[in-house]
């Protein structure tokens, strides 16, 4: 089925091809470039060395790798049951193992980002963790492991375009995680000890208590068998039986808080031991001539268009029709060249071509 045009659809029809357009248009700046090449060529020199310089001398950010081992002791074989997601391992890593503190240490001992002095301490510390990256893989811990104790490596990564700054920060911040981490183990280990202590304070206490007891009631048991009072006695010996139970449940309860010691170290985390074991020290960036080269052509190339872009739009001097017609004035004619056109011309007499007003020579025709 063929379609019909309305009257109002035949502008669309009378419209030049945008092809053709582009075509006249690098004409046009063809044309106005051959006429003034000096300028152009200048212009465009001028730019491709300012630009393959800024691209050729621009550091490149390099990164430092250092690998820590999370291991689990065989102390904690009872808790193989509770798994540490990766995201939650990297936060803890992140946030409780690299506290602010020990970063601002870092940034002042090492005078990273001198803008901090005008900026602010946030600002150097939101840098920093900006240009650190942490990961996780080969992590156990997500899952039942029998074969062995549970571990995992976490990667602290840092970037800055000094190789031997970027390792020397990479080092500082996982001799900041493992310092944190034995500081927090320390820190758990000092409390459960004085908890278990206070515990076991308490149990022999109890424990001393009912063997003075039963040291009375012994006394007094003996004291009624002698007068042949034999209820008593009895009695008696039935609150010492009491007792003795008591004070064997005490010693288990003892027995149990000593022991007790190691199961707190595995529940706690204590057993998990956290340490460097490699470290990636990154390789000074080199310069390569033929990529250079590819890159000031490419450059080059952009700059020789958008110079004769640049020096064609502000060449207010007539050049074709189609300055003359942005003038306003009819075109009546053309005369094309011919043999001797120039004895005698304005260019042969050394006179100044005219040139137009730019609001001119924009103007549209009427």
């Amino acid at each position: 089925m063929a379609l019909r045009l309305d009257n109002n659809d035949e502008w669309y029809e009378s419209e030049e091809s945008t092809r053709a357009t582009m075509v006249a248009e690098l004409q046009r700046i063809k044309r106005r470039t051959l006429v003034r090449p000096v300028p152009v060529l200048l212009l465009a020199a001028l730019l491709t060395t300012a630009i393959t310089y800024k691209v050729a001398t621009k550091k490149r950010i390099v990164e430092a790798e250092i690998v820590l081992a999370l291991s689990e002791g065989t102390l904690s074989s009872d808790r193989r049951d509770i798994g540490i997601p990766v995201d939650h391992l990297r936060d803890y890593i992140g946030a409780d193992l690299m506290p602010r503190s020990k970063l601002e240490g870092i940034v002042e001992r090492r005078d990273l980002f001198r803008l901090r002095k005008k900026l602010g301490m946030d600002f150097a510390i939101d840098e920093l963790r900006s240009n650190m990256e942490i990961a996780i893989w080969h992590n156990s811990f997500l899952v039942d492991d029998d074969q062995g104790n549970r571990s995992a490596r976490i990667g602290i990564t840092y970037g800055d375009t000094d190789p031997d700054l970027a390792l020397e920060v990479a080092r500082d911040l996982a001799q900041t995680v493992v310092q944190s981490a034995a500081e927090r183990r320390q820190d758990q280990a000092a409390g459960m000890a004085r908890q278990l202590a206070a515990m076991h304070e308490d149990l022999a206490r109890q424990l001393g208590d009912v063997r003075r007891e039963q040291a009375k009631k012994q006394v007094e048991h003996d004291r009624a068998v002698a007068k042949g009072q034999k209820a008593i006695a009895e009695a008696l010996d039935l609150e010492g039986d009491a007792l003795e139970r008591q004070a064997k449940a005490l010693d288990l309860e003892i027995e149990s808080v000593v022991k007790s010691a190691d199961v707190g170290i595995a529940a706690n985390g204590l057993d998990v031991s956290l340490n460097i074991v490699e470290e990636h020290r990154p390789e000074r960036p080199e310069s390569h001539g033929f990529v250079m080269i590819l890159i000031g052509v490419v450059i080059g190339i952009g700059s020789l268009i958008g110079s004769a872009l640049l020096v064609g739009a502000f060449d207010s001097r007539v050049h074709d029709t189609d300055d003359v017609e942005r003038l306003g004035l009819p075109i009546l004619g053309h005369v094309p060249g011919f043999p001797g056109d120039g004895v005698g011309s304005l260019a042969a007499r050394g006179a100044l071509r005219r040139r137009v007003p730019s609001f001119l020579r924009w103007r549209s025709p009427r």
